[in-house]
């Protein structure tokens, strides 16, 4: 047993850690919060905004105080943007102002240290800090644009430069260039001390049990052990957060007040569910990079593809997002045939991606409208779907048309890109690994559409016990440059809560 925090009334066991907060998850939606929590808070520079209401709520309200200790939901009111969450929307007008019109706008907030306010806290993250970027294909162009990727305190064309690049006007990146842009933002905003990579959380459990239901809130207060001095320290933790060092296998445990989900969206791959899917791992892939690589393969095995005297059997995409699109655009590369196979009817560029921004995206949906005439080697098959998957006298996929047609078809590869989903498998069984949190918890839990459930002002995930908060896509923001706005409400509810509860006075 050992005294901890100076506090001479509590002990606690020698693999206990105490932290104020744990964030789970090591992405950038962890990376802004970190930086906030930090000390690191924003304040309104003064400058007009080009929505004139907004000025003025800014001007009439402190706005000498950070917006750590405004009133949110009185600086959202009337804002429009490409988030459900209104604080995502005001920190989206303040960080990218005019962004949607096209606009290279500076920022209005100003960033300013306070080291004496720094919450203790730990972002635990399988791999380094940037979660799933670290992971991606790091030739690919990011949808969105070098400075919708920045993070405060470090503008990403500045570090550009700094890492010897030309400082450009804005663009697109490449994906190698964001992640290693989030593995430098930890060292260089000094924030080391408080990742932990390289480790698996298997348990997030509110201390002293669940409610009888998930709708129904327990007082953690009363069902622990109470710090009647408020001090910082173990007494006053509602969450337990275990887990293990994946080099080490060393365990650990965390209590803590507030842990915050931040895992984003990219854990499990969807599956099509149907037969043989998931018996042909060598020519059957769920992942973008895997079957990229396996393009290569393929064309480096057959000889005079892209001269044109030798043929494959086609390659089948299934999928209508952004990574289907990829796969259409990677196998048109290798010159190689494609049979792609999607559930929509109509098909439209996604509203966030500007033609002139996005040509190749954009021809990809027209390819796919036009059922494939007039694009040698391309064959859309909409609102088909794949009832079978079999390789005895070849590799073959069966659909099934609208009218009941079925149609098999003999492939080399097989891409099924139909969307991921978060594991939070490390939930109360209760929360039936994140389903029960969600809008509606009659539907399978879906960053895009059915997301984890939280109050717009705090991030508090709405039928959960105290202290527990999503951001990021699980919270519905599914592009970085809507991120803060999920820091910004959950730092805020957590400030205000520090400050309700007295300074620490421990006896």
């Amino acid at each position: 047993m050992r005294d901890f925090n100076g506090c001479a009334h509590t002990t606690m066991s020698s693999d206990t850690i105490y932290k104020e907060v744990v964030v789970v998850g090591n992405g950038p939606s962890g990376l802004g919060l970190s930086y906030m929590l930090a000390g690191n808070w924003p304040y309104y520079n003064n400058v007009a905004h080009p929505d004139e209401m907004l000025t003025a709520r800014l001007h009439s309200s402190r706005h000498t105080r950070s917006l750590i200790h405004q009133d949110l939901k009185f600086l959202s009111q009337g804002l429009e943007g490409r988030s459900n969450n209104p604080v995502s929307v005001l920190m989206d007008c303040l960080t990218h102002p005019g962004a949607d019109a096209g606009l290279d706008t500076p920022q209005l907030l100003k960033w300013r240290p306070h080291a004496d306010k720094a919450v203790d806290h730990i972002v635990l993250g399988k791999g380094p800090p940037g979660g799933a970027w670290q992971a991606m294909d790091g030739n690919v162009l990011t949808i969105s644009l070098n400075s919708w990727m920045e993070l405060p305190g470090l503008e990403f064309r500045r570090w550009e430069a700094r890492n010897g690049s030309p400082v450009t006007s804005t663009r697109r990146v490449p994906v190698a260039s964001v992640a290693a842009y989030y593995r430098d933002y930890v060292k260089l905003m000094r924030l080391s001390k408080y990742f932990r990579s390289g480790v698996v959380v298997t348990s997030v459990r509110p201390i002293g049990g669940l409610a009888s239901h998930p709708g129904e809130k327990i007082d953690s207060e009363a069902d622990t052990a109470t710090c009647h001095c408020h001090c910082h320290c173990h007494l006053s933790a509602r969450w337990a957060v275990e887990g293990y060092d994946t080099v080490t296998n060393t365990p650990f445990l965390y209590v803590c007040r507030s842990v915050v989900l931040a895992t984003g969206s990219t854990d499990l791959h969807n599956f099509l569910n149907v037969p043989g899917e998931l018996s042909h791992p060598s020519w059957v892939f769920h992942d973008l990079a895997d079957f990229e690589k396996a393009l290569t393969e393929l064309v480096k095995e057959t000889p005079g593809i892209k001269e044109g005297y030798r043929t494959v059997d086609p390659v089948c995409i299934v999928g209508a997002g952004l990574s289907a699109a990829d796969a259409v655009l990677s196998s048109r590369f290798h010159s190689l045939p494609i049979i792609h196979i999607f559930r929509r009817a109509e098909v439209s560029p996604e509203r966030t991606l500007p033609e002139n921004m996005y040509p190749e995206y954009h021809k990809v949906h027209q390819m796919m409208r036009s059922g494939g005439e007039g694009y040698p080697e391309y064959s859309a098959f909409p609102q088909h779907k794949v009832v079978d998957i079999s390789a005895g006298d070849g590799k073959k996929v069966t659909t099934v048309s609208p009218s009941g047609l079925q149609v098999v078809h003999q492939v080399s590869l097989m891409a099924v890109l139909i969307g991921s989903r978060p594991d939070l498998s490390f939930l109360p069984p209760e929360f039936q690994d994140g389903q029960a949190l969600a809008v509606d918890p009659e539907k399978t839990l879906d960053c895009r559409s059915n997301p984890i459930s939280v109050d717009p002002w705090s991030h508090s995930v709405n039928g959960a016990p105290v202290g527990l908060y999503a951001m990021g896509p699980l919270g519905g923001d599914n592009f970085v440059r809507f991120l803060l706005g999920g820091a910004l409400a959950i730092a805020s509810d957590i400030y205000s809560e520090r400050k309700e509860l007295s300074p620490p006075h421990c006896v």
